[in-house]
């Protein structure tokens, strides 16, 4: 009886043994720190889009809006997309967006174009293009409007 509790003990032992050093690892593997990443690195570009000069046209539930935020290297004059969004069942223009993008993408002295494109039934019906102005905290609001190709 004496052995059958000792064995029993020893297996317990080796057991908890086992589980300490499993998590021992698992935290060497998977461990939470913070990101060095912050709220402040993503910038916020908002605006609003609106249709030609009447500004008539009610959109269908298959039209999308299609929003490119472009940098333009200020030394090397390489265009690069650094944010898109896809706008899908707008109800009317005006259309009011938001754009987020990573600040950490931008130089001071790069300059950045928006491009809107409208798509319907996969065409390309309209596009409205801006170059942005920059403000200290980021990039004023964008105004814009599509124009019939």
């Amino acid at each position: 009886m004496r052995k059958l509790a000792f064995v029993l003990i020893l297996i317990l032992v080796l057991m908890l043994c086992s589980c300490a050093t499993a998590s021992n690892a698992g935290s060497e593997r998977f461990s939470l720190e913070r990101s060095t990443k912050t709220a402040s690195s993503t910038g916020l570009l908002m605006g609003s889009v609106s249709y030609g000069a009447s500004g008539f046209y009610f959109p269908t539930s298959s039209d999308i809006l299609d929003i490119s935020l472009l940098k333009t290297d200020a030394t090397t004059g390489l265009v690069t997309e650094i944010s898109h969004q896809r706008l899908r069942n707008f109800q009317k223009f005006p259309i009011q967006f938001t754009v987020r993008y990573d600040n950490a993408d931008l130089s001071e002295d790069d300059s950045c174009t928006l491009i809107v494109t409208l798509i319907i039934d996969d065409v390309v019906k309209g596009q409205g293009i801006t170059l942005l102005q920059r403000t200290t905290t980021g990039f004023s609001d964008a105004n814009l409007t599509l124009l019939s190709v």
